[in-house]
């Protein structure tokens, strides 16, 4: 199913992301050079237990997203392809989604089999079942942010300080990334935890949005009481 294509797009995001951006936790934060920006973001990045992400890529593909996502697995929010949406949310290992007529569509192979399908899981969840779990991906904090200890090492030359500004009232300093006809702007906070709070990817061949917001925030998923295996509807 086409799950995994936004989870390979928020992978991908944050990478970029990450690569070109940063904070610092004192005021000083837009006096010091991109480097140190960049090694400081990456720490608070990886400190924390819990986020919201908020992303959207518009290319030829149309993907958006809204999760809140914690270190221990657990998710919930919304996701849509194409005009398709799906409720999500995983917990203790098991992703579960709740998705809409035209993602059944666009996912079951036929109209037949998606009217089949849509008939046999009513208003229930359909629980992902083994070799189907496309979300663990992007459910997983630790996951998306797997990469970020590796790219604090790796100073990107073609990254540059940009212009200070805010970000939902807080404070924030910009770091530019072009590459390959692709611009990468990143707004990082500068009061409190050097957290990323926004980027935007302009040109190239996946233009996009992405906000960060509820840093360490409880995140409340329980198990849907009644919920159909997708093993059992063949997949």
């Amino acid at each position: 199913m086409r799950k995994s294509v936004v989870a390979a797009a928020l992978v991908s995001a944050l990478g970029v992301t990450v690569l070109s951006a940063c904070g610092s936790e004192d005021d000083g934060l837009a006096g010091k050079s991109a480097e140190e920006i960049q090694d400081e973001t990456v720490d608070a990045m990886r400190s924390a237990k819990s986020m919201t992400l908020d992303f959207q890529q518009t290319g030829a593909q149309q993907t958006a997203m809204k999760l809140a996502v914690t270190k221990s697995g657990e998710c919930t929010g919304t996701l849509s392809l194409d005009g398709a949406n799906a409720e999500v949310l995983r917990v203790d290992g098991t992703s579960y989604m709740k998705p809409d007529t035209k993602f059944w569509e666009q996912n079951a192979g036929s109209p037949e089999q998606a009217q089949l399908i849509e008939a046999t899981v009513g208003d229930r969840w359909v629980e992902a079942g083994t070799g189907q779990d496309d979300f663990a991906s992007f459910c997983d904090l630790d996951t998306i942010l797997k990469g970020l200890e590796e790219d604090k090492g790796d100073k990107k030359d073609n990254t540059e300080k940009g212009d200070e500004g805010e970000v939902g009232g807080t404070p924030t300093i910009t770091l530019v990334s072009k590459e390959d006809g692709e611009t990468t702007t990143v707004h990082i906070a500068t009061e409190g935890e050097p957290y990323i709070l926004k980027m935007e990817i302009e040109g190239g061949d996946e233009p996009g949005m992405a906000e960060f917001s509820a840093f360490n925030e409880k995140v409340d998923v329980t198990a849907p009481a009644d919920s159909v295996n997708l093993s059992e509807l063949g997949g």
